[in-house]
């Protein structure tokens, strides 16, 4: 976990010069909710068998047990006489993270890695890391100087010290050429017209449809879809229905002291791990997440056992759980994007055009990995139909009002907005 939120911390720093190319990662953004799944249980026994070297002797260091037992005992001997030199398996990855980072951030880093268990020696051992041990970072934010007692405070936040996180300019060095930073476009057409007035661009004169279409378009809002899809528009009435599944759906996964919330998390557990196997997962799985939370849930809920009881629970509102999982993405998507700010719908349309596309191609090809798929991500989050959004406008308050209760997360689903 400490080495997923390290890398992430680098990425941050990264991310501002690396572009999206987004064709590669399409396939992974894909959900089957209906594909042939192994037995979750004789999943989980072999995974469980595959990791069961010996048995430990205790639980945790909380509960170590009071019997002594040979076997333990010898495999902390052959460790312990061991001359070769362990490697921790996120060695390679922090060292390569480390490398791509300036010397000079190395003062607010290299405290905390020096005070993390099990860090690699290799790593501590490093020029410009060794150095500090025990040391309170020298440049510090202006912001920050007139904190009493700052110099206690715990090096794993040194990193908020550094002067560049807070927009501080460093002098200017007068033998260094002049850059011009490159004039953003005027205009650009792929923002829909309920962002452009956020961003004080002139709207598109909306074309006039066909007088068949508006008439079915009208009716058809005030309905809802009889079989909704993938592809299917999505409707006020639908989107509300959505809405109102969310606060039973909550209960039903908190009930029976979080029994179906523990099926659930063991579920996604199973999920990734079938997708490693299958080679359909990313570094970073979660991103899928992010972008189909909905049909991922069903997901989950097939791996942990309890789609049966979920499809009984919808039946009252009229859903499957596919329709539910469809409807569902479009709605949260749909919401995303109508209350996305000027600088959100610059962003998504930056990464779109690939105007970074010059920076990421010189990153290592883990990290132009990595980076694809957060931009594919990015940009699938932010993708729906025009008709999705006009939907969703009339209950978005009423939406708003549901998540703002979830605090951004559907039993495991990340409702992000």
């Amino acid at each position: 976990m400490f080495v997923r939120i390290f890398l992430l911390v680098f990425s941050f720093f990264i991310v501002l010069r690396a572009e999206a190319k987004v064709g590669d990662f399409n396939k992974y953004f894909k959900v089957d909710m209906t594909a042939e799944i192994p037995d979750p249980e004789e999943f989980m026994k072999k995974y469980l068998d595959m990791s069961n070297i010996y048995d430990k002797g205790y639980t945790s260091r909380y509960k170590m047990g009071n019997r002594f037992k040979i076997e333990f005992s010898k495999v902390i001997k052959f460790y312990g006489l061991s001359e070769k030199r362990l490697k921790n398996s996120y060695e390679d990855e922090l060292l390569e993270a480390l490398s791509w980072l300036p010397k000079e951030m190395y003062q607010y880093i290299g405290p905390m890695l020096h005070e993390v268990p099990g860090m690699s020696e290799k790593i501590l051992n490093l020029p410009g890391i060794k150095e500090t041990k025990n040391q309170f970072p020298q440049k510090v934010a202006k912001r920050a100087q007139e904190i009493e007692d700052i110099e206690y405070l715990s090096p794993a936040l040194y990193i908020l010290l550094m002067p560049e996180l807070w927009g501080e300019n460093e002098p200017k060095d007068l033998d260094e050429p002049e850059e011009i930073p490159v004039k953003k476009p005027n205009n650009i057409k792929d923002i829909p017209n309920f962002l452009k007035n956020k961003i004080g661009l002139e709207q598109e004169a909306p074309k006039p449809p066909k007088a068949s279409t508006t008439k079915k378009t009208s009716v058809a809002s005030n309905y809802r879809t009889i079989n909704p899809t993938l592809t299917s528009p999505l409707t006020t009435k639908d989107a509300e229905a959505f809405a109102d599944t969310i606060e039973e759906i909550v209960k039903w996964g908190e009930g029976d002291g979080y029994r179906v919330y523990g099926n659930i998390i063991t579920g996604e557990y199973l999920l990734d791990m079938w997708e490693q196997e299958n080679n359909t997962a990313l570094y970073q799985n979660e991103l899928k997440d992010v972008v189909n939370p909905c049909q991922r849930l069903v997901l989950k809920m097939r791996f942990g056992g309890v789609y049966n009881e979920f499809k009984g629970l919808l039946a009252k509102y009229a859903f499957t759980p596919e329709q539910w999982a469809y409807v569902g993405d479009k709605t949260i998507r749909a919401f995303r994007v109508a209350s996305s700010t000027a600088e959100v719908a610059h962003a998504v349309s930056y990464h779109k055009k690939g105007y970074y596309d010059h920076y990421i191609k010189h990153l290592p090809e883990k990290w132009k990995n990595e980076m694809y798929a957060n931009q594919a991500a990015i940009i699938k989050m932010y993708s729906v139909f025009r008709e999705d959004v006009n939907a969703v406008l009339p209950v978005k308050e009423k939406i708003d009002e549901k998540f703002i209760k979830l605090q951004g997360v559907l039993l495991t689903a990340p409702i992000i907005y």
